[in-house]
């Protein structure tokens, strides 16, 4: 036995005990062999002391408030502790335990993020609640959103309950029971639509940023993140493989994780070779300043009032973000005769999705000359 974290008077002690981490109550609440609560969290796991950590003071909590009850963290036959934790302390150590597995980015936005706040806003905080808090995110939040969040409560739980925190998971199965309707956000410009745009910036900073958008159908990440490095020295190839998180102000892999390749056209070419060529790590498409793009920023003080303008002129129909440059590119793409394999190896989609969401949605739109 080793003692990991030493207590002070009154508080709960943390120990390393046969492969695994125990609590060690205060001699104040008990003595001997009852100070000691197995909490079935192995030491091998990296999440693991964070967890029994938490579980440590919320004990402390209960003590200070004098609502703690020995019973309720009685270890069980498989020495499981069974404290009865909120929604919210039952996510925060899912978020920890995924903080290792999924994008920085993913993380950050969703664990750590959106989906956090939202559920510390649920009334109901006891996970055997399942169907009332399924119903107050149905209520209170769109059918796609109620239903993704409630898939990774699930997933959360199930974590719970293989580390001992719950007994059951009450939220398996409750997502098949929001229906969501089906569709996609695939939203093209028209040719027309396209041209007028690519007019509207002509002679501003951000010109080649928007024709390289609507020629690659890259993803506005992929473009901002682009080095002069990823440029062949001819430039007849650009290799994608970072997109830029402009919350943490970071490049990471691209969201399919794979490097892809793009073989530019003439009229590309044409357009990078304009561009002073600056050191390997420079942005090829830099901010007014100097400095990697805020694409927030971009699209509030550049790209909204440009569209907005246009669409008071009759040019644009309605306001569509800068990333459906992309969804305009893959169209023009398949229009132009390519096969929906070889649009996917360029834009890093996979052939079904370019099938299932974009052929459906052709407009004869034609490669234009710009």
């Amino acid at each position: 036995m080793a003692i990991l974290v030493k207590a002070k008077a009154g508080t709960v002690g943390i120990e390393k005990y046969r492969g695994h981490y125990r609590l060690r109550l205060p001699r104040a609440i008990a003595n001997g062999s009852s100070r000691y609560i197995s909490t079935g969290l192995a030491i091998d796991d990296p999440s693991s002391l964070k967890q029994a950590q938490r579980l440590a003071w919320d004990i402390e909590d209960s003590i200070a408030k004098g609502r703690f009850d020995p019973s309720g963290y009685k270890a069980t036959t498989k020495t499981q502790l069974t404290p009865q934790l909120t929604l919210s302390e039952l996510w925060q150590l899912f978020s920890d335990h995924k903080k290792t597995s999924v994008a920085i980015s993913t993380h950050h936005k969703i664990y750590e993020g959106t989906w956090k706040r939202l559920i510390a806003t649920v009334p109901h905080q006891s996970p055997d609640d399942a169907e009332a808090v399924r119903d107050w995110i149905m209520r209170n939040r769109p059918p796609s959103t109620a239903r993704q969040v409630i898939i990774h409560l699930s997933a959360c739980m199930d974590w719970a309950k293989s580390q001992g925190l719950i007994a059951t998971n009450k939220f398996t199965g409750l997502s098949k029971s929001i229906k969501v309707a089906k569709g996609h956000h695939i939203d093209p410009f028209t040719h027309s639509e396209m041209l007028a745009i690519l007019e509207s910036f002509q002679g501003s900073h951000y010109e080649s940023f928007v024709r390289f958008l609507f020629l690659t159908g890259c993803r506005t990440g992929e473009a901002i993140a682009l080095q002069w490095k990823q440029m062949t020295p001819d430039y007849r190839s650009i290799t994608i493989n970072a997109t830029y998180y402009l919350e943490l102000k970071t490049r990471k892999p691209t969201k399919t994780k794979k490097a892809r390749i793009i073989p530019c056209n003439p009229q590309l070419i044409r357009l990078l070779q304009g561009l002073t060529r600056g050191t390997p790590t420079d942005q090829v498409f830099p901010s007014l300043k100097g400095c990697v793009i805020n694409n927030h920023n971009f699209l509030l003080y550049h790209w909204r009032p440009k569209i907005t303008q246009l669409i008071e002129q009759g040019l644009v129909d309605r306001y569509r973000p800068a990333y459906n440059t992309r969804h305009t590119a893959i169209t023009r793409m398949l229009e132009s005769g390519l096969t929906s394999a070889e649009v996917a190896r360029v834009v890093g989609n996979s052939p079904r999705v370019i099938t299932e969401h974009y052929a459906g949605v052709s407009r004869n739109i034609v490669l234009p000359e710009f």
